[in-house]
């Protein structure tokens, strides 16, 4: 670690952070079209966000343990940083593929299974970024300046987001939501995959290799 660090250090980590906010404050855009344009009722939409979020609770102290356990000569974070940046986009894009001619039991399955897959993507990522901003500095004022930065770059998702509800419903770009919603979904999981993978590839950590880590099993990794 080191007391200063470069802006092109931090605006790296921004990016991640960018990233980090645009995929769920999408997934909160296009989910209108599921009760809009795909007929889910209540029961369903309250299942794709309770059985992720219960998914995801289960998961993020795992891949805690794991990437503070993880010997590596590219360090405890980066891998898991780009595996996970390209996990999260490619589960996002397949998990807009829907037509409203398929079933709505159909429909509902498959958002669901493709969801747990992006889920499990956003915590391979977020998990080892989060904890890698920390790791960037050991100066307390420095992670200040870090984090300050990050969250600035980072709330640009909320900012942006809303207008892809102009996009979607306006017929001079699609000819419908739905349609809107699929092509959409591929074209911003490619921008924010990128966006989350430059964490990985720009920030730099030390080898971890001959450190002494606790091996990761399933006693402690349930603690």
């Amino acid at each position: 670690m080191q007391n200063t660090v470069p802006f092109s250090q931090k605006l790296a980590f921004g990016l991640g952070m960018l990233a980090n906010q645009l995929f769920p404050a999408m997934l909160g855009i296009f989910i209108v079209i599921l009760i809009d344009k795909l007929g889910f009722p209540g029961w369903m939409l309250s299942a794709i966000y309770f059985v992720p979020k219960l998914f995801d609770a289960i998961t993020d102290p795992i891949m805690g343990f794991i990437t503070d356990n993880t010997k590596s000569k590219w360090g405890r974070r980066r891998q898991y940083v780009i595996i996970g940046a390209l996990i999260t986009g490619i589960s996002f894009a397949f998990m807009w593929q829907l037509y409203a001619d398929d079933s709505v039991n159909y429909n509902f399955y498959y958002f669901m299974i493709v969801s747990l897959f992006f889920y499990l993507g956003i915590t391979i990522f977020s998990v080892p970024f989060v904890a890698m901003g920390y790791e960037m500095s050991d100066d307390f004022h420095e992670r200040t300046s870090i984090m300050a930065t990050s969250q600035l770059i980072g709330q640009l998702a909320w900012v942006f987001a809303p207008w892809l509800w102009v996009i979607m419903y306006d017929v001079t770009f699609f000819p419908s939501a739905e349609e809107a919603t699929r092509t959409l979904a591929v074209y911003a999981a490619i921008f924010c995959t990128i966006l989350a993978i430059i964490p990985g590839i720009f920030i730099k950590s030390k080898s971890t290799l001959h450190e002494n880590y606790e091996p990761l099993n399933l006693k402690n990794a349930s603690r």
